[in-house]
């Protein structure tokens, strides 16, 4: 079963994978309502929330492509298509702005760096995808170990608490 992000207890820092803001965003039927919580507990800094510019552009550009999906009705490969050929569709957009809004508005620190080549090692060595080991890179360069996702992937890294929705 693992760590519940709802047992997370106060005061701890965590890393924030792109899943725990998707699935609050896309109101998942089994992990929507876990995730909104603590991203309740965050902003209300009972816990320390981080991430990087690499979750957020993921977060970002998942939600962004997900509307397009929706108020287009084109498949999911065919939206990065679609906005190729017509990127003023991107004007006509609106949940994707909001969200990003909510998100900006979270009581979380955006850690940065430089992390080359140390992604590329921890890809190798956890065998890990490339965002994937830069969000463990950063995580590492920042001393952080516990981690809020939903990704079992990281599983392979033997010194990470994983709290799951």
């Amino acid at each position: 079963m693992g760590l519940k992000l709802s047992q997370l207890p106060d005061g701890e820092s965590i890393f924030l994978d792109a899943n725990i803001f998707l699935y609050s965003a896309f109101d998942h039927p089994t992990f929507g309502g876990a995730c909104r919580d603590f991203l309740t507990r965050v902003n209300q800094e009972e816990v320390h929330g981080y991430c990087s510019a690499f979750v957020l552009n993921e977060v970002f550009h998942k939600l962004m492509m997900s509307e397009i999906v929706d108020k287009f009705g084109v498949q999911a490969g065919v939206a990065n298509n679609l906005f190729k050929q017509r990127p003023e569709i991107i004007s006509e957009l609106c949940d994707v702005w909001e969200e990003m809004d909510i998100t900006n508005n979270i009581n979380i620190t955006i850690l940065g760096g430089q992390i080359f080549p140390e992604f590329v090692d921890l890809s190798k060595k956890y065998r890990l995808l490339a965002m994937d080991s830069a969000h463990l890179a950063i995580m590492r360069r920042n001393g952080l170990t516990n981690l809020a996702s939903n990704d079992a992937d990281f599983k392979r890294v033997a010194d990470l608490k994983i709290w799951k929705p």
